[in-house]
């Protein structure tokens, strides 16, 4: 949650949308869900802006806000903590003029932005309103304005999608995912941008689409079948050609794990199932398996097969929470 929050909070700071929907974004700052990871998020951002190289005049009304509101160095008045962050997000989401690196470009377009959100366990289709086809996977965000108007076609993701992309060879259709961007003019595509994942990747099933990544300076036109992996950490990025049905096996309810630690399964199995795993890193083993479920697994089924799979791993559900041990 911490880093959807991140994304979401950076995702709006100084671009300009419409009032409405700065209204909205303010609204859900202000709210009282995920208080702690909302503060951690704004105190990262504001960090962020100080290490820009922004004009004086507006330094310095950062600093007179942060000293009017009672800010010292290394504490706060936790009575007032919350407030005054909720104040630095009012400030740095009507300032346009700070140069930080965003998740989302600006853009020509100031078109009011749809938000889809997916829970946990749940998987949904949507009509965007040029005729695109959309499948979202679990704890995924797209973003999408409510009439596309100039040159392109821009959408913002954060999880995993599906793209049937409606032709249109005038307004190249775009897809914003972090450090990545895909672009297609005619069809369809999966992009995988999770944001606690280290790697984006995106794999083309029929068409072409040009995928730009390393902060858009490389990129690589992608044939029907091939798939790129880019990692965030080692700006380090491979082609492959993997299993079709693998990569669209989420659209069907199933779960395939293919070559993955067990920590990233279990945070795969987080999005599937409403359950949190509790366990410690330095118990698991630093092993790669692979499984494949069907889509009408219960969390039980698919524990018991890893258990007899992993060897010395045992696990108790209890409540919402999967308690994983070593035998």
């Amino acid at each position: 949650m911490k880093n959807y929050i991140q994304q979401i909070i950076e995702l709006f700071a100084h671009n300009d949308y419409s009032s409405s929907t700065q209204s909205r974004v303010r609204q859900w700052l202000a709210d009282e869900e995920h208080t702690e990871e909302k503060e951690d998020a704004l105190r990262t951002l504001w960090q962020q802006a100080g290490e820009q190289k922004i004009p004086l005049g507006m330094r310095q009304s950062m600093i007179r806000m942060q000293r009017n509101m009672g800010r010292q160095t290394g504490s706060f008045n936790k009575m007032y903590q919350l407030r005054i962050w909720k104040a630095v997000a009012v400030f740095l989401l009507t300032v346009s003029s700070v140069s930080i690196y965003l998740v989302l470009e600006k853009d020509e377009s100031q078109k009011d932005l749809i938000e889809h959100y997916i829970p946990i366990a749940e998987i949904r289709e949507l009509a965007l309103p040029d005729g695109t086809r959309v499948m979202l996977n679990s704890k995924s965000t797209l973003l999408y304005p409510i009439e596309f108007s100039g040159s392109t076609r821009s959408v913002y993701l954060i999880g995993e999608a599906n793209f049937q992309v409606k032709p249109d060879k005038k307004h190249p259709f775009i897809v914003k995912a972090n450090d990545l961007q895909v672009t297609a003019l005619g069809t369809e595509f999966n992009v995988s941008a999770y944001p606690e994942s280290d790697e984006l990747v995106a794999t083309l099933l029929e068409g072409s689409v040009k995928v730009e990544f390393n902060d858009l300076t490389s990129t690589i036109i992608l044939k029907p079948n091939e798939q790129l992996a880019y990692n965030k950490q080692t700006r380090k990025h491979s082609l492959q050609l993997p299993q079709i049905e693998d990569v669209t096996a989420w659209q069907r309810g199933e779960l395939v794990f293919s070559n993955m630690y067990l920590e990233d399964i279990f945070t795969n199995l987080e999005r599937k199932y409403p359950y949190t795993f509790v366990y410690s890193l330095h118990s698991l083993k630093n092993n790669t398996y692979s499984f494949r479920f069907q889509q009408q697994a219960t969390l039980e089924e698919v524990m018991v097969i890893m258990a007899q799979v992993v060897g010395d791993l045992e696990y108790v559900i209890k409540g919402s929470k999967c308690y994983i041990t070593n035998k």
